[in-house]
């Protein structure tokens, strides 16, 4: 027993400063993720090494360990509950025409209830709504929405990595991108809002770590769309299955480089994936968005047959006001980091 005790403290140790290590190596970055179940094993641990461990000198060592290591992985969870400043201010909007109401949704390729998601979108009525991970087949079953939704950008693929856009608003400058590898798309148009403001909305759906993939290529197009923001500094958007949360090193320098908003800061988990497995979910699927929009709406929505839930957001455009409530402003070392660690993804990837 106490051999055992040992052995696990020491691992969750172990797994705790894995992520440390900056790479792209998808047996050390598939830590990034559990931060909340890692934190729940290590809460055990220490109660059963207090009743079972003799507390002499290695056995005190441990225990700390293990309790500083509790407190760091609690320390990047928090920042995702109600106990936390919000980052992105809410508004009761007054120029209705300035809003803009988004679903994203990754509808699992092999997943076929179709009904589900049409069932959905009649329901919450968004203005733009985008689907990751279709096919053909998803592509057809969702003609009938063209009715209401006539401005459109499709990319179906049979890789899991499909892209689909359907937007009551006209949209404008349409680019259908493959910022590093050819087989993974990404989208950008200018959404136009019944006002006539035209906001930057960028879409995509990187590959996750996983055995044989690592995070290389991932990071490099989070961080190129993350560029192009802040080149812009123009009210911008950013949604997708990143298939990264929100609080792993290449998610956080992202914000702090483009200055983009995470409304969950403060808010909630809202954990979308995995639905069919309750005690491993992750916040995989985001919104991110510049500083000129106030939050009307975050909301985890039902399921319509997938892994993933899909996530609505509801924002207004406010521009003479600024909405962030609590922003870290990237560094000289951000800027140099973010520019090598487009160039290592490139290199990976080619």
């Amino acid at each position: 027993m106490i051999t055992f005790l040992a052995f696990f403290s020491i691992l969750f140790i172990v797994i705790t400063l894995l992520p440390f290590i900056k790479t792209g190596k998808w047996w050390i970055r598939i830590f990034d993720y559990p931060r909340l179940q890692i934190a729940f094993f290590i809460l055990i641990s220490l109660v059963l090494n207090f009743l079972y461990l003799d507390l002499d000198v290695k056995g005190i060592v441990l225990n700390v360990l293990l309790i500083f290591s509790l407190l760091y992985h609690l320390s990047l969870i928090v920042k995702y509950t109600p106990l936390y400043k919000i980052q992105a201010a809410n508004v009761v909007c007054e120029n209705k025409s300035n809003t803009i109401k988004i679903i994203e949704v990754n509808v699992r390729m092999k997943n076929r209830n179709s009904h589900l998601l049409i069932n959905l979108v009649k329901k919450h009525l968004p203005d733009v709504l985008i689907v990751t991970e279709p096919d053909i087949w998803w592509k057809n079953e969702l003609e009938e929405l063209k009715q209401e939704y006539p401005n459109i950008l499709e990319r179906p693929l049979d890789n899991t990595y499909g892209l689909l856009l359907y937007s009551r608003f006209p949209i404008k400058n349409t680019e259908i991108n493959f910022l590093v590898t050819d087989d993974i798309p990404s989208f950008f148009t200018a959404v136009v809002l019944p006002s006539g403001l035209e906001i930057d909305l960028h879409c995509l759906h990187p590959k996750p770590p996983m055995p044989g993939i690592e995070t290389y290529e991932r990071d490099t197009e989070i961080l190129l769309i993350g560029k192009r923001v802040k080149k812009s500094g123009k009210p911008s958007i950013v949604v997708g299955d990143l298939n990264d949360v929100a609080w792993s090193y290449t998610s956080s320098l992202f914000q702090r480089y483009s200055g983009l908003l995470d409304p969950r800061q403060g808010r909630g988990l809202f954990n979308t994936y995995n639905v069919f497995i309750p005690l491993l979910r992750y916040p995989l699927d985001h919104f991110f968005y510049s500083h000129h929009f106030g939050l009307i709406k975050l909301e985890r929505l039902d399921s319509v047959g997938s892994d993933h839930y899909p996530m609505m957001v509801e924002i207004c455009y406010e521009g003479d006001k600024n909405h962030a409530l609590d922003k870290t402003k990237a560094d000289i070392s951000d800027k140099i980091e973010v520019e090598e660690k487009i160039q290592e993804g490139k290199e990976k990837a080619s």
